[in-house]
């Protein structure tokens, strides 16, 4: 794989993000797993190199730069505040149904490493005490994070 492939890989995990919350959306919530899967891809993805961890999310390639709109005090994505950059944006605190709080990036790699997105934990409910409201958030997020990546396509 080179540079030039990255905006394929991209405009595809885009349509599969759009593919999929259409799909939420038309009665079959269990796509919430795959919102989880291309935000991840998109927006949080990681590896390890050298013994440190390195981000390689597309997003950061494809679109850099890229902004999206904050919460509000209301756990809304908010199209009146100033938009955050990504890093700000995915450190945003996301409030869980059982009274605690999660980052909304530890969310979405929570429920893709052991919700069934890309990984199914063994052990009950494993890291996901809580995250009821989980598929309801990851389709939130996944919703903010289209609206903002086609904002960024339509001018790359």
């Amino acid at each position: 794989m080179t540079e030039t492939d990255f905006p394929n890989y991209g405009s595809a995990a885009l349509h599969i993000l759009v593919t999929s919350l259409e799909l939420v959306e038309q009665g079959h919530p269990e796509f919430y797993r795959v919102v989880a899967l291309e935000l991840r891809l998109l927006l949080c993805d990681t590896t390890r190199r050298h013994n440190r961890v390195e981000d390689i999310s597309l997003a950061r390639r494809v679109w850099p730069g890229l902004r999206l709109q904050p919460l509000n005090a209301r756990g809304e994505f908010d199209l009146a505040l100033e938009p955050l950059a990504l890093d700000a944006w995915l450190a945003q605190t996301v409030p869980l149904a059982s009274g605690g709080t999660i980052i909304l990036k530890e969310m979405v790699r929570r429920v893709c490493d052991q919700d069934g997105g890309a990984h199914v934990d063994p052990r009950a409910r494993a890291g996901l005490q809580g995250m009821d409201s989980a598929p309801g958030w990851i389709c939130k997020i996944g919703a903010e994070a289209r609206r903002a990546l086609e904002k960024a396509d339509s001018v790359r």
